[in-house]
């Protein structure tokens, strides 16, 4: 096992070109395996994606992004692909395929990065949606899900074949409470054998008393800049 960390930014800024969003700037952070990275967005502000910049979909203007120990810019077409079979997101704008059924849609990358055969995905999803209480919907459209459902099974798109890294963007969306409890299960187990995650969601602070994030670091993200909380309230009590 690799001793570098999973995900490094060094002073990574990033403008976005048609001046739509907000900035980010001077992003410095390090995330470690077995570490929980809990963002706060600033309300009603929107900024260039952090994740697109994490998985390397965006090129910083200034600093870099290591994933694995390696700058996306260094890897290479080839090397970037591989490399993104290694993080799963959970999006805050569903991405389904509309023409292909949930089986077909949360198979997408694990067809396109393994070659493990469609019985052994089908088996690992059939679980998956068992641990997170859902109905067997693999060969339903996503449209024919509920809100709280498609949300769900955007759970076990994102933790279907061990990956390094989770993105998670407001997983909790459309959830229902009853639920939230196997969502902490999951990424308490991804980050014991070693994952990472980041978990970006303005109600985030409602999480603190939750067993898996009182070891978390936490952070907002404000005026395209990430602040560790921590040091933000010993500023302001100073």
């Amino acid at each position: 096992m690799s001793d570098n960390p999973i995900l490094k930014l060094d002073a990574v800024t990033v403008a976005d070109p048609e001046r739509s969003v907000m900035d980010l700037t001077d992003i410095s952070l390090q995330l470690n395996r077995g570490d929980l990275l809990v963002v706060v967005p600033e309300r009603h502000v929107e900024t260039v994606s952090l994740y697109d910049v994490v998985s390397g979909l965006l090129t910083p203007d200034q600093g870099g992004v290591l994933f694995m120990g390696v700058d996306w810019q260094s890897m290479g077409l080839f090397g970037q692909s591989e490399a993104r079979g290694r993080l799963h997101r959970v999006f805050e704008i569903e991405g389904w395929v509309s023409n292909l059924n949930v089986f077909e849609n949360i198979a997408l990358s694990e067809r396109h990065h393994s070659a493990r055969p469609d019985d052994e995905l089908r088996q690992e999803m059939r679980m998956l949606l068992e641990r997170v209480g859902l109905r067997d919907c693999l060969a339903d459209r996503p449209h024919t899900l509920s809100r709280s459902e498609r949300r769900r099974a955007q759970w076990v798109r994102a933790f279907m074949g061990a990956p390094d890294l989770l993105l998670l963007n407001a997983p909790l969306l459309d959830a229902a409470p009853v639920h939230h409890a196997a969502l902490f299960a999951l990424l308490a187990e991804s980050l014991a054998r070693g994952a990472a995650a980041i978990w970006k969601s303005q109600d985030a602070t409602n999480l603190r008393d939750e067993a898996g994030f009182k070891a978390a670091r936490w952070s907002e993200l404000a005026g395209g800049r990430m602040v560790e909380q921590e040091k933000r309230e010993m500023e302001s009590g100073s």
